[in-house]
């Protein structure tokens, strides 16, 4: 029996004596599809499909920040290769300098395969409850990764030991 594969050779024929050529052909076909979407994930800055974050430090939202009242959304680019994330970039927004700093370490804490090389973006949301506390507590955090990281925080009540009493 003779089979005619689709390899991207027009018109190669293959033997099919126990099947070894067409399952070889299908193989080198499938592999160079793969390549081919790797390659072209790399030349667009974006992470391919089978990119998953392997080891990842929890992210934290700063202490000082929850004092000072600080949220908002950081932006970050980042660039990985060989599963390692080798640059981080972010949308400077000089107010939010400690949230920037928080994602940036957060970010560099995180592994892929040693196969994956891309750019991906991801947010930070850095946000805090309209309620206060009385004490210090963990925040909420939401992990979609590699596109969005969600902290939500509870801020302590402010209190003033120095203040005069009220009469």
């Amino acid at each position: 029996m003779t089979l005619l594969a689709s390899t991207g050779v027009a018109g190669e024929r293959l033997s099919n004596n126990r099947g070894g050529d067409v399952h070889r052909t299908t193989f080198v076909s499938i592999l160079l599809i793969v390549s081919a979407y790797v390659l072209q994930c790399a030349a667009q800055n974006t992470l391919p499909w089978y990119a998953v974050v392997e080891h990842a430090e929890v992210p934290r939202y700063p202490v000082l920040a929850i004092s000072a009242r600080l949220e908002g959304q950081v932006h970050l680019h980042v660039l990985v290769k060989a599963g390692i994330i080798v640059s981080v970039d972010s949308d400077r927004t000089p107010n939010l300098a400690l949230l920037i700093k928080a994602a940036t370490e957060n970010v560099k804490s995180w592994r892929f395969s040693p196969k994956v090389n891309g750019g991906f973006d991801v947010t930070y949301s850095f946000e805090l409850r309209k309620d206060e506390g009385i004490s210090s507590e963990n925040p909420y955090i939401e992990m979609r990764m590699p596109e969005s990281i969600r902290l939500l925080a509870r801020p302590v009540r402010r209190t003033c030991s120095d203040c005069p009493p009220s009469d």
